[in-house]
């Protein structure tokens, strides 16, 4: 019997860097859905590191490291994943905001 994925709400990583502020505050907005799970083995920082991107072009962020080695493993292994939105990280006393979303396994 195959075990089954539970679900992980998370915050994104690296949404200061590169164009993940923009991004996020065009593309982070509940009427989105999903984002697309992108594994970047080359990534000079972490090899296990999981990009969440929209359409896979979009950057918003990445998974944090203790969930990406999990979710990495498995997406070498061929499972698919997404992450579905679940609300901004908006604080009035900071100009940066992040991303919370739901890691889930993609079904076919």
């Amino acid at each position: 019997m195959k075990n089954k994925f539970s679900p992980i709400q998370t915050r994104l990583t690296g949404v200061t860097f590169d164009d993940c502020q923009a991004n996020i505050r065009k593309w982070g907005y509940p009427d989105i859905g999903t984002y697309a799970l992108v594994r970047e083995p080359e990534n000079p920082h972490d090899p296990n590191a999981v990009r969440v991107s929209l359409f896979g072009i979009y950057e918003m962020g990445y998974l944090p490291r203790w969930l990406a080695k999990d979710i990495a493993s498995q997406m070498d292994a061929g499972k698919a994943f997404l992450a579905e939105f679940i609300c901004r990280n908006e604080y009035e006393a900071y100009k940066n905001i992040g991303l919370t979303v739901r890691i889930v396994e993609a079904t076919e």
